[in-house]
């Protein structure tokens, strides 16, 4: 439908500049279809006018209702008597709003509203006010030879040209009127990006040539017409190549030779190539948006391909520069209507009191989602759009349909494929509710990153519920308890080790060990707890944060420290069964007096609390470690994405648990030769810590090969660069 239109009003100017007066308007209406007649009727006489006015030549409204009767039937629509009004004033004339209240008395409420506080003035015209461009292929321009038209656009033609100076092929880009396009490219250097070698501008002619590299793979436009002529469950990567290829075919070029670039477009199923045009569009936009660029007219068209399949993103000439003198928001306003946000089609209504510079990334975001959205499905996810000749009332429908929101039918046949929540992602971009959506283009293209890697999504992205919430929402008490259990077996095996091997000799001892027992157990139990509180404090505090709505996450520093609280809890018991090692026999030597076995006696209590101690903090380490990993620093990401420290830290974990696995191995081994060695006279005991340490190995190995999968899934994720 817009691109018929298009094309007409195209056709018109065209006639317009070349016939030196003004055309016969009817030969360029469509037969049929009234709704789009009754719209394409009303674009023509706008730019009729304005041509008119341009050139000295008048014609009164009035005059058009005499050679389209269908045009009185419901009154001249308010958008064009707004149109008439400040074409007249820019064209010099002192047109009075009191004259088109008593001229067109049915639209003066409604014309009112419009003209009523209106500072400045916004056109109502669907496509730009430009001239047409007359140039063709075969004519040679200023320094290019064009060979071939590959594109027209709102007013614009794009052609495969050679540069005779620079003897290359590039992309010409010829405009009848000097936009800022080229400017706003300029500032943009990203690999997904169309780069601008330069421009020219050919005064005389009134043309403005911007040149870029040749990209010979076409649009996606191109490529969502040839997806509709595919099955659905037989896209694939495949799709998008032979796509290419035909385009390079029927321009006359060989298509493109086997590349691994797309060897590996080939091997994706569709839903995962669409994933992965979006991430590569989505960091295009979020570089264009850090640099105070937005692109405003994101949809299939403006998107070129390479040979190989790559997606780069043209046609910035509608965008908000804030750092180019001049480029009012105003000015630069535009947009196709079928991939406009909601508040980017308010503003694009004179009646509605948002303005151009309200709007932000986030309705380049819903355009994006909508472009991929229909590449997935071929088709737009809002149904049918109901073309009327009132071109307001078309715009209000376009607005009712972003308010439902996406059809049941348009859900129900977007295709999941390898890439679950790439769905509910693009949904999420569809929001009407701009504060609904993803904050950036860059936190979209984190979760486009996401959806291309389940495993890593899996963690980042958990669904809710289940032991993964009972860990998030009380981080202390769980870890503390995983810790705290192979303290407590440790402590069992260690009691019953001394009241065996020490204790039984030393009777002196027996009536107070008990009570010792608690005591030194009652204070250190609680001062592991408060060390590991100490530090999981800021851990505990962020993830608080996170639940009560900052989707911001945690900064590095309390990443770092989330991953290191497996190590930091096994030096903390470390630390409390060498204390007690060594406080053990001081307390017994007070309270009973020296051993009857002799000061071995010490070394020995010594030796049987270290050794249970290593023992005690190996495994907490595993298991604390495993929830750090999976849990609570996938938690803590929040919607940032991941930073080079990050992707540090979490290399220096996967490093520690290859060490801690050796401890893991060979520290029961240990401890079991050496208590046999000394001659136990309780070898149930040391039985028991034998099987006790064979599935404590066995647990490790189980626990580490778990968080070593997560840590190379996170590991992939790529890296938030500010700077690209």
């Amino acid at each position: 439908m817009w691109s018929v239109i298009t094309e007409r009003l195209e056709a018109f100017a065209h006639e317009w500049e070349s016939a030196g007066g003004p055309p016969e308007l009817a030969a360029f209406l469509v037969a049929g279809a009234p709704d789009v007649r009754g719209l394409l009727l009303v674009e023509l006489i706008k730019f009729d006018l304005e041509s008119r006015l341009q050139r000295g030549l008048d014609r009164a409204l009035e005059d058009y209702v005499k050679d389209f009767p269908e045009l009185g039937s419901t009154g001249l629509p308010a958008d064009l008597l707004y149109e008439d009004f400040h074409l007249r004033r820019r064209a010099g004339r002192d047109p009075q709003p009191r004259d088109y209240f008593d001229r067109f008395p049915n639209r003066a409420d409604e014309l009112a509203r419009l003209l009523g506080g209106t500072a400045v003035a916004r056109s109502t015209s669907i496509v730009a006010s430009r001239a047409a461009v007359s140039v063709r292929a075969g004519s040679r321009l200023d320094d290019f030879d064009l060979l071939t038209l590959i594109g027209e656009g709102q007013f614009a033609k794009v052609f495969m040209a050679r540069q005779l100076t620079m003897q290359r092929l590039v992309a010409l880009k010829v405009t009848a009127s000097r936009g800022m396009e080229a400017q706003t490219l300029a500032q943009l250097d990203h690999p997904h990006i169309v780069r601008v070698y330069d421009q020219r501008v050919l005064g005389e002619r009134g043309l403005q040539l911007v040149y870029m590299p040749y990209l010979p793979g076409g649009t996606l436009q191109d490529v969502i017409t040839h997806v509709r002529t595919v099955p659905a469950d037989q896209r694939s990567g495949r799709t998008l190549l032979d796509a290419i290829d035909a385009i390079l075919m029927r321009r006359g070029e060989v298509p493109a030779a086997a590349s691994p670039v797309r060897a590996q477009w080939a091997e994706r199923d569709w839903a995962t190539t669409v994933c992965t045009i979006g991430a590569k569009l989505a960091a295009a936009l979020d570089y264009a948006h850090r640099h105070g660029v937005l692109h405003r007219d994101v949809k299939p068209a403006n998107v070129l391909l390479t040979a190989d399949g790559e997606p780069l993103l043209a046609d910035f000439n509608v965008g908000c520069c804030s750092k180019l003198d001049g480029a009012g928001a105003i000015a630069l306003f535009g947009g196709s209507l079928g991939y406009m946000a909601l508040e980017h089609l308010e503003a694009f209504d004179p009646s509605h009191p948002r303005v151009p510079e309200t709007l932000d990334g986030r309705a380049d975001a819903f355009s994006l989602a909508v472009t991929l959205w229909e590449l997935a499905t071929g088709n737009r996810p809002f149904g049918s759009e109901r073309v009327t000749a009132d071109r307001q009332e078309t715009v209000k429908g376009l607005v009712a349909l972003r308010r439902s929101g996406p059809t049941p039918e348009a859900v129900a046949a977007f295709p999941i494929g390898g890439v679950p929540g790439l769905r509910e992602v693009l949904l999420s971009c569809l929001e009407a509710d701009p504060d609904r959506r993803p904050a950036t283009v860059g936190e979209l293209g984190r979760e486009l990153e996401l959806c291309l890697r389940p495993a890593a999504r899996e963690l980042v992205r958990p669904e809710p519920g289940g032991w993964r919430e009972v860990v998030r929402a009380y981080p202390l008490l769980t870890t503390y308890l995983l810790s705290v259990l192979p303290n407590m077996l440790a402590s069992a095996f260690n009691i019953a080790y001394n009241q065996a091997e020490i204790i039984a000799q030393w009777h002196a001892v027996e009536r107070v060990f008990d009570q010792v027992i608690l005591v030194v157990n009652g204070v250190f139990f609680p001062l592991g707890m408060v060390a590991s509180w100490l530090a999981l404090r800021p851990v505990s505090r962020a993830l608080r944060r996170i639940r009560q709505g900052n989707s911001s996450g945690s900064d590095e520093r309390v990443r770092g420290r989330c991953l290191r609280f497996g190590a930091t809890t096994a030096a903390i018991c470390v630390v409390c069964w060498s204390v007690a090692g060594l406080l053990w026999p001081i307390i017994l030597h007070v309270l009973a007096g020296p051993p009857p076995q002799g000061e071995g006696a010490y070394v020995h209590f010594l030796f049987s609390l270290i050794v249970c101690g290593l023992m005690a903090s190996v495994y907490p380490y595993f298991l604390v470690t495993y929830l750090s990993v999976t849990v609570l620093f996938p938690s803590l990401l929040g919607k940032n994405g991941l930073k080079q420290q990050d992707r540090e830290n979490l290399r220096r974990v996967d490093r520690t648990l290859g060490y801690f696995r050796a401890a893991a191995t060979a520290v029961p081994l240990i401890a079991v030769a050496l208590f046999a060695s000394r001659g136990a006279s309780n070898p149930p005991a040391v039985a028991a810590m034998s099987v006790a340490g064979l599935a404590g190995v066995g647990l490790a190995f189980v626990l580490e090969s778990r968080t070593r999968a997560a840590l190379t899934a996170l590991i992939d994720l790529p890296v938030q660069d500010r700077n690209v």
